[in-house]
């Protein structure tokens, strides 16, 4: 039916607009149009207009256009169901003067009347039932069929559209709870009551869903309104809640907060209201009282209170009236009763007591009025004792009155005084007065109880009220976190004391505005660096950097310091009021000198919750130190913090608190501490040495005074003045740290004050001539200054701190001596000496350098180290770190010859020196500077400065000269003192190496050695030889340690060293990382120093020498740079640092520089280094990736080794072609016989402590192609064309071996053993003598490194290509070789193999370190020689458990472990392999134990077959001693015969005789058979030749390997497969016959349920069952009954068979207490052989203590199996409970516990025997002691007491019995 809202189709109507234009429809009934009216007239029409467009788009959709299911087209716009036909009301004139009468929703008179309320159906109610079918059905009625309905037909006549136009409309949206945003869900629905019954369903909702809101709250009643895909609120009935309710809430309380004095105020309408009164509206208003009396106090007060009255139910009213009558200065908030709570509602005040209430209506409270701030417990307790008071008295004057109420009841008025009225009074009215006086007590009774209880509830409250102040009422404020902090409160300002760099004299403020200078950077990358920018632009306009004379060339301020000198790089970490410094691009400058100075801290000791003991440092006051207190005589200087301290107790603080404190401020108790003697004062202070800058002695800060003077006594003690007994230690704490801004470690051991100690060596102190100090208990550690300052934080110094607690602070160290000039500085040390009754003692310093002079420091010793006695000792002065150097070396002029006094080295006599004059090159350095002076002038006759080019080529040219001269002079050296070899190394006389001429004076003695170390010649013969082993020994060491560091090359690719620019070096480098970004970084510096070739200067390096590689050219402009910059005066300096014409000299040429910066050529980019290792192989050029244009080339190929550059690419250039082979070689096309090959790094095989080397840095040359298979890994590449990388050493690990033994000067045999390789080698010439004294020569093949050794002993040919050999000098004892090689004293005596090296070197390194504390030559000559040759041992290792059933590893070593190591890896072992078995179950410890059981096991083998053959030939043999057994019996066969009586057979007799003597006698029996049997085997291998120990080590000794469990023989393991296997087939063929029977009686089965016989009726005897069914198919037949118990019968057998077979395996109890992810027992200790030093400590580790014995059997190599385990105190352990981790334990053979020094103890005693007997014969230890007779006691003082004696011999006297 048609409506309103739809017309006869059912259709939605169209909204009908009137013609009116929007003018006429503002029109009202007066006919008056305002502004207003016509501005919306407008608007109106336009959106007519835009309507009408948009319905005549759309009123004609294209026919291929359809409405489908899934589409959102709409061809007609539908009006909603939710629109109305009410016409808005029209604005009156009268609303428009006056827009606050308007209301667009009220309702107008006129549309009243109009509009006709319907109402409609919900759209949630069900529909009711059509009558017609839906369009979307095909019936008769529909426009295709036959019939025709007009009523279907449109009113005006037209067709009915098309059925595929009319498809329903889709509600499809994104549904969620009402009030939130969770829980999201994508719904569709044809209407609105669908979507609720999904909605229901899918959200999960507790009830039906009734309604439905958009997202700004409106309620959606038709399915038009909701727009497509749109987000809806689903309701169960509640109204529209808004889902960002909080998040505006939380808005509204962040934008209009308020900070106060008081705190936080947040705005009143961004709070939650979520009071809920505890009374109905109706019940308060029936309960509350309309005007009350209350009581105020305010906050904090206890006096002047203030009476209001107040209504109850208006409470915000009170808190104004509160505010106006306390005058309070800020609006009343919080009202608190006398207990602290606070009073919600005005109702909850308390009412005073009836005593208190003064009459009339109640009076309410008293109450405290806050403005903000918290409850004051203190005023209101004060209030209530002030009550108290007040009603005692009450109370005593109604005693008072009592009692002479009592006087006048009892009819005694005399005696009543003070209330008279009462005598007049009637008896009734003294009752009633009575009665009320008892009351008013009972009264003021309880209320003085219940007003003591509050008082004593608020008591502890108002004690900590009282001892914190104001800030106890302030605790309720939360404080800010830091990242709101600016958001509320805002950046505060930053007030700055500025410096000028390198003064303190007048320092200025300088206020810079931080919110100003954050505006518009906040948010950008650089936001630190232009904030920085605006501070130091602020810092350039104040008047420290202003310019008088001329303000345009003021400077620009460049860098920001603090007093520490670090760069201040971030301005948020700048505090108020903290001073600067300024510099203008120079370096910083200290203003000022640092001294050393003892600081005292307070400590305080507390105890931590019980748990512990600790000690704190507090900051000391100096203001609370009397004059008195000063005097030394008053403290106590203790070892160790007082024993009977009174420790404070934790409670009250909070232990994480209390813990971070700790973390900062705890102190080792065992330190040394300064005790106050008063003990009333109870003070400890603690002494720090620290570094300050210096302050005057009167300056108040200091305490004492004189805390930065300290006194140097000649004994070496340094010690503190004010306080004597204070002086400088060497502590026993070892930590590991960094030097200040440096990122150089150090180990060393820590310097603290201590009290002085009589010969203590850690107190005192030796001086040397370089101004260092070393302690007498360390010589060879110098005291080392970390950097750090007083006050200045560097716990990031210290890399491990070890026991040191984080409350001792470490400025001083005792480390090794630094290497590097620019650290020297860290360890030289100065006394500058201010005493004005002692002046110019500075004058008296023995130095060279006139620094000192000039800075007047004081030293107190000469150049050779003894004590200077013109100086006035003691001397007393301030220590003054970073002093100069004391010696400066003179310049000596190269332009004169020397002459100097040589000997060779180790030569004692001076007498045979012989006087030598060095050659002189000045003349060529002359000349060679003149030309290039005439060509520079020549050139640039108008440039006035100095090429530096030029300079860079002077140098250079010194250079050459220093090394010809120093070669030349060696040659003369050589010859003159007749020296077997060329001299090679030169030293002076305190053993210094000396590399030139130019530091030595005329006539000094110098020592000339062939390439040995130093000599010293005050040692003796013995001594030398012992220096010499040891030389050696360092050297051969050295040399496998450089072979570690170069045998396997990995991640090298080819580089670019530099920018991409012409003539750039190539090198090879680690691949490109980000992480290795840093390491490469660093590393850059040291390959600046390979290429520029910079020689050792006595200057610090430079700063730029640190900076990016740079070239020889461009270090010379900067070195020039830095030379001319230390010529300017200050002023030159400062002014103009950024715009100086100085930095770039090109721009002197020109007037105008503004156009030369504008046209100047733009500085070359720089270039990472990822970009610098990537290449491009096409056309045959190798380019650079980032710019194809850079080639890689030679600019020549003459000579051997040409330097590979990249240059520019030339197509007619042949030195850039080349060939990459598929063998890695890179080839020049036009040469194919020179390769890209990479330089070895330089080497000196003589120089100690070399650094590893390594092939990082590298150049990249030409060099000639070598044809052999090994030792060419530096000239095979890999080019990957995916990454651009082309990799070195690409290659073979035994081919990198054989380059780097080479290159290290280690021999190949080392490596390869006798295994023949093809190598490079040569053939060495070798003389010999025979028998005959007949002289020949044999040639053998060395090595490259054993050829070099050999060069001017013997004669050498170069060996061909392709010619495999092993050097022969790893053999040299086998062919009577002299031992010259590679190695000195161990050659052929290690093993450097792939799986061998890291054992070898850590062997001879840890001998090595023992060997240097041997003072013996013998020892030490002993212990070489003891070194045997290396032999390398081919066995088959197998896997202990699994016999010989798996194949085994053949695996070749020279050591144990290292086969250990290679088994673990081979046999895929889960635990590294720890023992090795042989096949009889025999432990191998070493090498030798292996070779020997091998040779022994081929000896039994052989014997037995002997034996077998000659018992099988049944022939007879004899020995050569006669048999005591005498010869075969007859019929017997020679086993039998050899077996014996007591072995194979029983004798008749021995059945007669006894057990124990047959027993005995059979044992004697066996004896002699052995020995027999012995005998009659040694000689059947004596008839034969046995072959050689080299024959028989050939083939592979089998062995076992295990992880700790013990050894299983592998016949046992073949047994028990064997065994398995029996079992296996055992119950195989039970198992088979099991299986065909049961399938039998399946078959048996089937065909009686197949055949379903029904059986036969039968009749029996039986009353209850008189006919029985036989032969039934559900019964089964005997024969299947039969075949059933057989399957039975097998079963039940194979049950038992497996029972019997399964093996016994142990049951694991389980402990069901233990925890569940407990970890293995497993501890690591610490064990030493018991007599020896701890030092030989080895970490065993170990689960019990067995397997600890066990462990500790094969690490420490014991001859024996340990035993006993003892502690270092000598006490047995016994149990592994005992055992701690990483404990040092004692371990024995089986002997008690010995000390260290016992076993030397012994050795002692027995030397003096031994001596005594070569001085005073055999007899000297035969010492008798005779004693007088005693002539009145008859006693032997020597013998027995009288009653041990026998009676019979008692009564003997003692002078019969010979005394001893």
């Amino acid at each position: 039916m048609a409506n309103r809202w739809t017309d006869e189709l059912g259709r939605p109507r169209m909204v009908q607009t009137t013609e009116k234009s929007g003018l006429q429809s503002m029109k009202n009934t007066s006919g008056m149009v305002s502004y207003e009216d016509l501005l919306i007239a407008q608007y109106l029409d336009e959106l007519r207009q835009i309507r009408a467009e948009r319905r005549k788009k759309r009123d004609s959709p294209s026919p291929y256009i359809q409405k489908l299911p899934h589409s959102d087209y709409y061809y007609q716009r539908h009006r909603p169901m939710s629109a109305s036909n009410v016409t808005r009301p029209k604005i009156d004139s009268k609303f428009i003067a006056d827009p606050s009468l308007w209301d667009p929703s009220t309702p107008r008179p006129e549309s009243i009347k109009k509009t006709t309320h319907i109402r409609s159906r919900p759209a949630s109610a069900p529909v009711k039932r059509q009558r017609h079918r839906p369009w979307s059905g095909v019936s008769s009625a529909s426009s295709y069929g036959k019939m025709k309905w007009t009523f279907f037909r449109p009113p005006s006549g037209s067709r009915i559209r098309s059925q595929y136009k009319k498809q329903p409309h889709t509600i499809r949206v994104t549904a969620f709870k009402n009030g939130t945003r969770d829980g999201n869900l994508r719904i569709a629905a044809p209407n609105i009551k669908m979507l609720l019954e999904y909605c229901t369903e899918k959200l999960g909702l507790g009830f039906a869903a009734r309604r439905v809101f958009l997202e700004d709250g409106v309620e959606v009643f038709d399915e038009q309104d909701i727009p497509l895909d749109a987000d809806v609120y689903i309701s169960l009935g509640e109204n529209y809640k808004d889902p960002y309710a909080a998040a505006k809430r939380n808005i509204i309380q962040s934008n209009g907060a308020k900070w106060t004095l008081t705190g936080v105020m947040l705005p009143i309408e961004g709070k939650k209201k979520v009071s809920v009164p505890r009374l109905s509206k109706r019940m308060k208003k029936l309960a509350e009282k309309k005007r009350v009396r209350v009581v105020v106090y305010r906050n904090g007060k206890s006096t002047e209170p203030v009476e209001i009255v107040a209504d109850l139910s208006k409470k915000e009213e009170f808190l104004v009236a509160c505010t106006a009558k306390l005058d309070l200065q800020s609006h009343a908030r919080i009202i608190y009763e006398w207990e602290g709570n606070v009073c919600e509602d005005l109702a909850d005040i308390p009412v005073l007591d009836e005593c208190l209430q003064p009459g009339g209506t109640d009076v309410l409270g008293p109450v405290w009025i806050s403005t903000g701030e918290g409850f004051s417990p203190f005023a209101t307790r004060h209030f209530l004792l002030s009550v108290i008071e007040e009603l005692k008295r009450r109370r005593k004057e109604a005693k008072m009155f009592k009692k002479e109420l009592n006087y006048r009841r009892q009819g005694e008025e005399e005696k009543i005084k003070v209330a008279v009225k009462i005598i007049s009074m009637s008896k009734k009215e003294v009752e009633e007065a009575y009665e009320m006086t008892e009351k008013d007590l009972e009264q003021l009774t309880a209320s003085i109880e219940h007003l003591q209880e509050k008082v004593d509830a608020l008591g502890e409250a108002a004690e900590t009220e009282k001892n914190e102040g104001a800030k106890y009422r302030m605790n309720h404020i939360l404080e800010l976190p830091e990242d709101k902090v600016e958001k509320y409160v805002g950046l505060p300002g930053l007030k700055l004391k500025v410096n000028e760099n390198g003064t303190t004299d007048n320092p200025q403020d300088l206020y810079f505005n931080v919110r100003e200078a954050n505006r518009g950077i906040v948010h950008e990358k650089n936001y630190k660096e232009l904030l920085l920018k605006r501070l130091l632009d602020e810092l350039s306009k104040t008047s420290l950097t202003a310019n008088s004379k001329n303000p345009k060339l003021a400077p620009n301020a460049k860098k920001i310091f603090d007093e520490f000198g670090h760069e201040v790089t971030d301005v948020n970490k700048l505090k108020p009021e903290q001073e600067i410094w300024v510099s203008f691009g120079e370096p910083y400058i200290c203003p000022f000198s640092y001294c050393l100075q003892v600081a005292f801290d307070r400590c305080t000791g507390k105890n931590f919750f019980g748990e512990r003991n600790v000690l704190m440092r507090e900051q000391f006051n100096p203001d609370i130190v009397t004059k008195d207190m000063e005097d030394h005589s008053l403290w106590n200087v203790i070892d160790g913090f007082p024993e009977d301290y009174p420790y404070e107790s934790s409670e009250g603080f909070q232990k994480d608190q209390v813990q971070q404190n700790l973390d900062m401020f705890e102190l080792d108790p065992r330190g040394h501490f300064l005790q106050y003697k008063d003990p009333k004062k109870c003070l400890v202070l603690y002494p720090e040495l620290v570094v300050n800058y210096k302050l005057p002695r009167k300056e108040k800060s200091l305490w004492p005074r004189d805390s930065q003077i300290f006194v140097i006594s000649k004994g070496g003690y340094i010690y503190f003045k004010p306080m004597s007994q204070l002086c400088l230690a060497v502590s026993n704490v070892q930590i590991k740290a960094r030097l200040n801004g440096l990122d150089n470690e150090l180990e060393g051991i820590v310097i603290t004050v201590q009290k002085k100690m009589s010969d203590n060596q850690n107190q005192q102190w030796q001086f040397h001539s370089d101004a260092t100090i070393s302690s007498k208990a360390h010589p060879q550690l110098r005291l080392t200054y970390l950097g750090n300052k007083f006050g200045e934080d560097a716990r990031e110094n210290f890399v491990d701190r070890h026991d040191l607690k984080p409350g001792n602070g470490v400025y001083f160290i005792m480390a090794n001596p630094l290497e590097e000039k620019k650290l020297k500085s860290f360890q030289r040390f100065a006394l500058k000496q201010e005493r004005l009754d002692k002046p110019r003692q500075w004058t008296k310093t023995e130095t060279s350098n006139p620094e000192w002079n000039k800075l007047a420091y004081s030293w107190p010793v000469r150049e050779d180290e003894s004590l200077n006695m013109d100086y006035d000792w003691p001397m007393e002065g301030y220590l003054i770190p970073h002093a100069p150097k004391l010696w400066k070396a003179a310049k000596k002029s190269t332009e004169t010859s020397i002459r100097l006094m040589v000997l060779k080295n180790g030569e004692q006599d001076r007498r045979f020196a012989c006087p030598i004059v060095g050659p002189n090159l000045a003349n060529m350095t002359k000349d060679l500077k003149k030309d290039k002076n005439e060509k520079r002038k020549s050139r640039q006759k108008l440039q006035k400065t100095q090429d530096d080019g030029d300079e860079g080529m002077e140098d250079d040219i010194n250079i050459y000269s220093r090394e010809r001269d120093f070669i030349m002079f060696l040659d003369q050296c050589t010859a003159m003192l007749n020296l077997p070899f060329a001299a090679r190394r030169l030293f002076d006389e305190k053993g210094d190496e000396k590399f030139s001429l130019i530091d030595l004076r005329r006539d000094q003695l110098v020592y000339v050695s062939c390439g040995e170390a130093w000599c010293d010649p005050s040692l003796s013969k013995v001594e030398q030889q012992r220096h010499k082993l040891l030389s050696d020994l360092t050297r051969d060491v050295s040399k496998m340690q450089q072979y570690v560091a170069l045998r396997n090359p990995e991640f090298l690719v080819l580089e670019i060293y530099g920018n991409l620019t012409y003539n750039t070096p190539i090198i090879v480098n680690n691949e490109w990382s980000h992480q290795q970004q840093a390491d490469v970084t660093a590393q850059e510096g040291s390959l600046l120093h390979q290429l520029a070739g910079s020689q050792k200067d006595d200057e610090e390096p430079d700063t730029f020498e640190q900076s990016m590689p740079l070239s020889a050219h461009e270090v010379a402009h900067q070195r020039s740079e830095q030379r001319l910059n230390k010529l300017k005066w200050p002023w030159e300096k400062l002014v103009n640092v950024s715009q100086s014409f100085d930095e770039d000299p090109e721009a002197q040429k020109y007037t105008d520089r503004d156009m030369y910066e504008k046209y100047k050529p733009k500085p070359v980019a720089q270039v990472s280094q990822e970009q610098l290792q990537r290449f491009v192989y096409e056309d045959g050029y190798i380019a650079c990736a980032a710019n194809k244009k850079l080639v890689l080339g030679a600019l020549e190929t003459e000579g051997r080794v040409v330097e590979v550059l990249l240059v520019k690419r030339r197509p007619d250039d042949m030195n850039q072609l080349w060939y990459m082979k598929e063998n890695g070689e890179i080839r020049l096309r036009h040469n194919p016989n020179v390769v890209l090959t990479v330089s070895m790094p330089s080497y000196k095989p003589y120089t100690e402590d070399e650094e590893p080397l390594t092939f990082a840095g590298c150049k990249v040359t030409l060099q000639g192609r070598k044809n052999h298979q090994y030792g060419k890994a530096h000239q095979l590449w890999h080019y990957d064309a995916e990454t651009g990388y082309i990799h070195a050493f690409y290659t073979e690990l035994p081919d990198k071996e054989i380059t780097a033994a080479n290159k290290a000067d280690v021999c190949t045999y080392a490596i390869a053993s006798n295994s023949k390789i093809d190598q490079p080698g040569y053939i060495a010439e070798i003389p010999f003598t025979a028998a005959t004294d007949k002289s020949g020569i044999r040639r053998f093949r060395v090595c490259i490194s054993c050829a070099k050794a050999m060069r001017g002993r013997y004669k050498l040919n170069k060996l061909p290509s392709n010619v495999e050999f092993s050097c022969a000098m790893g053999n040299a004892k086998k062919y009577d070789l002299p031992q010259i090689g590679s190695f000195r004293i161990l050659n052929g005596k290690v093993d450097l193999s792939t799986h061998e090296y890291e054992l070898t070197l850590k062997e001879w390194e840890e001998k090595l370190a023992n060997l240097r504390e041997e003072s013996s030559v013998r020892v030490i000559t002993k212990e070489i020689n003891a070194a045997r040759t290396v032999r390398t041992v081919k066995v088959l290792v197998y896997k202990n458990g699994e016999g010989r059933m798996r194949p085994g590893e053949i695996i070749c070593g020279s050591s144990v472990e290292g086969i250990l190591n290679q088994a673990s890896y081979r046999l895929g072992l889960n635990k590294a392999a720890r023992t090795m078995y042989t096949e009889d179950g025999t432990v191998i410890f070493e090498i030798e134990n292996l070779i020997d059981w091998a040779f022994q096991e081929y000896r039994n083998l052989m014997a037995d077959h002997l034996e077998k053959t000659v018992h099988s030939k049944g022939s007879h043999f004899e020995s050569d001693e006669p048999s005591q057994e005498g010869g075969l019996n007859e019929g017997e066969s020679p086993t039998q015969q050899l077996r014996g009586e007591g072995e194979g057979r029983d004798s008749p007799s021995d059945a007669q005789e006894s057990p124990g003597r047959a027993e005995n006698e059979r044992t004697e029996v066996d004896e002699k058979e052995a020995d027999k049997l012995s005998k009659q085997r040694e000689f059947l291998l004596s008839q034969i030749q046995m072959p050689s120990l080299e024959t028989i080590l050939r083939y592979p000794i089998e062995v076992w390997v295990s992880s700790g469990k013990p050894f299983v023989p592998p016949e046992v393991v073949e047994s028990k497969t064997e065994n398995r296997k029996k079992k296996r087939n055992f119950r195989a063929a039970i198992s088979l016959e099991l299986d065909m029977e049961k399938h039998i009686l399946r078959q048996m089965k089937g065909r009686r349920l197949e055949e379903l016989n029904p059986g036969e009726l039968k009749g029996t005897m039986n009353m209850a069952q008189p006919v029985v069914i036989e032969g039934h198919w559900q019964e089964p037949t005997p024969d299947e009954q039969k075949k059933h118990d057989t399957v039975h019968k097998l079963e039940t057998h194979y049950a038992e068979v497996r029972a019997n077979q399964k093996e016994k395996t142990t049951v694991a109890i389980v402990d069901s207490n233990r925890p569940l992810y407990k970890q293995p027992d497993m501890k690591r200790v610490q064990v030493y052989p018991m007599g020896e030093p701890v030092e030989r400590a080895e970490y065993v580790w170990g689960e019990t203590l067995d397997q600890i014995l066990d462990n500790t059997t094969i690490r420490l190599n014991l001859w024996q199996r340990a035993k006993r385990l003892y502690t270092e105190q000598g006490k047995e352990i016994t149990k592994f409970e005992d055992v701690e981790r990483d404990m040092v334990l004692c371990v024995s053979m089986g002997k008690s516990f010995q000390p260290a020094n016992a076993h030397r103890q012994n050795i002692e005693v027995k030397a003096n025997y031994s001596r005594a007997h070569k001085l005073y014969g055999q007899t000297a230890t035969e010492v008798t002691v005779d004693a007088a007779k005693n002539p009145k006691v008859n006693v032997d003082p020597f013998g027995p007491p009288a009653l041990a004696l026998p009676p019979s011999e008692s009564r003997k006297p003692i002078a019969d019995k010979p005394q001893t």
